[in-house]
């Protein structure tokens, strides 16, 4: 989770922790702790409801994998929730992977913008990217011309990258898992659990 001072000029400072990763959820429940307080609410009320806050199916939820842990966020994806998942995943202890899907309903900009997130992906610190899916292979592209260093795979779909994936990965790795929901990247995360309980 995140950890932060709230300063209210009308009410006081709070210490805040909440149970979501990524500094995109502090703005989120600054602007929920506004909206709510400005609509009569109390702000201890308040903060006591942000620290159970609880993140909906496939959105930036931490999964046990054995000795791996996996931030599934396969709800959906844009550019801007790629590029803060991936400065949450630069922030894990151990190995880190982004294992990223193709993102849908771009329009003509569809290339230009995997480019970019594979331009951030490329400078953001993680250690390896697997990707799959045809937009992903701007993406994979962007990143290796970033960082030369980097490790990075992609592959034609999800099935091929699920098949290579076991062999890719190390125990310890923190691993993001991230696409458009239309990629059911969520199908990964299951493969890694369910090999993990084996």
């Amino acid at each position: 989770g995140m950890a932060f001072t709230l300063c209210d000029k009308n009410a006081g400072r709070y210490e805040v922790t909440i149970p979501a990763m990524g500094r995109h959820n502090v703005a989120n429940a600054l602007a929920a702790y506004a909206a709510a307080t400005r609509l009569g609410l109390a702000p201890e009320g308040v903060i006591a409801g942000l620290a159970d806050f609880e993140q909906t199916g496939m959105r930036q939820k931490v999964v046990h994998a054995g000795s791996m842990d996996v931030i599934e966020d396969c709800y959906n994806a844009n550019p801007v929730s790629m590029k803060a998942s991936l400065d949450v995943l630069k922030e894990a202890k151990g190995r880190k992977v982004a294992v990223l899907g193709d993102m849908g309903e771009l329009g003509t900009d569809g290339a230009a913008l995997h480019a970019e997130v594979g331009t951030h992906a490329g400078t953001c610190g993680i250690d390896a990217l697997y990707c799959a899916g045809p937009l992903c292979e701007h993406l994979a592209k962007a990143a290796k011309e970033a960082d030369s260093k980097l490790e990075v795979r992609h592959f034609a779909d999800r099935e091929s990258l699920m098949a290579e994936l076991p062999k890719l990965l190390q125990d310890g790795d923190q691993i993001l898992v991230k696409a458009s929901h239309f990629m059911e990247y969520g199908k990964i995360v299951e493969m890694l659990e369910t090999a993990q309980k084996l």
